[in-house]
């Protein structure tokens, strides 16, 4: 939490277009960096769309992966906090801050970028490397889930951590089925 300020997830009246900006800002950033990776977004993962290369207008049209991924994922968060633990307060205020969870991952593309720009992902031990950081990344955007969780929706922090691990393993399992 050292690298991410809580006042965007905790805002107050006063940070709220504050909040409502760096979240738009972290959503149009995630859109520009997938497509520019090539990359196609689904819960805390990105999927390589290889076998199309580098068609601009398929680029663009993958790129709007993260947006579309950015709301399926609240609603499922949002469904699964309502129907299991009867959390239905501050939805309007845990969507204005959900985009924060997504942070980390805008790192992750940035780095995956430069990666592939300077050609060097093609090396095992960078590809390692870039395979590494994007599961710290994600740890890293499922703390800040089970955080905002816990503070917008009222979970205590076990619960919290249930709904995000259970996303993250379910979206892996849906992953690993995909492309098997």
């Amino acid at each position: 939490m050292l690298l991410t300020s809580r006042r965007f997830i905790l805002f107050e009246k006063e940070d709220k277009i504050y909040t409502i900006l760096i979240s738009l800002g972290i959503i149009v950033l995630g859109t520009i960096f997938c497509g520019l990776n090539g990359l196609s977004s689904f819960l805390l993962f990105f999927l390589e769309n290889t076998q199309i290369g580098l068609d601009i207008s398929f680029r663009i049209l993958i790129s709007f992966s993260f947006i579309i991924n950015f709301f399926i994922f609240f609603i499922i968060i949002e469904g699964i906090s309502r129907l299991f633990y009867k959390k239905k307060e501050n939805t309007l205020s845990f969507f204005i801050s959900f985009a924060i969870i997504e942070f980390p991952m805008i790192l992750y593309l940035i780095l995956h970028l430069i990666f592939i720009s300077s050609g060097i992902i093609f090396l095992s031990i960078v590809n390692l490397i870039d395979k590494v950081l994007l599961i710290i990344f994600q740890v890293w955007s499922l703390w800040l889930l089970s955080y905002s969780l816990c503070v917008k929706k009222g979970l205590k922090i076990e619960s919290s951590l249930i709904i995000s691990l259970l996303l993250h393993y379910g979206g892996f399992t849906i992953i690993l089925l995909i492309l098997v």
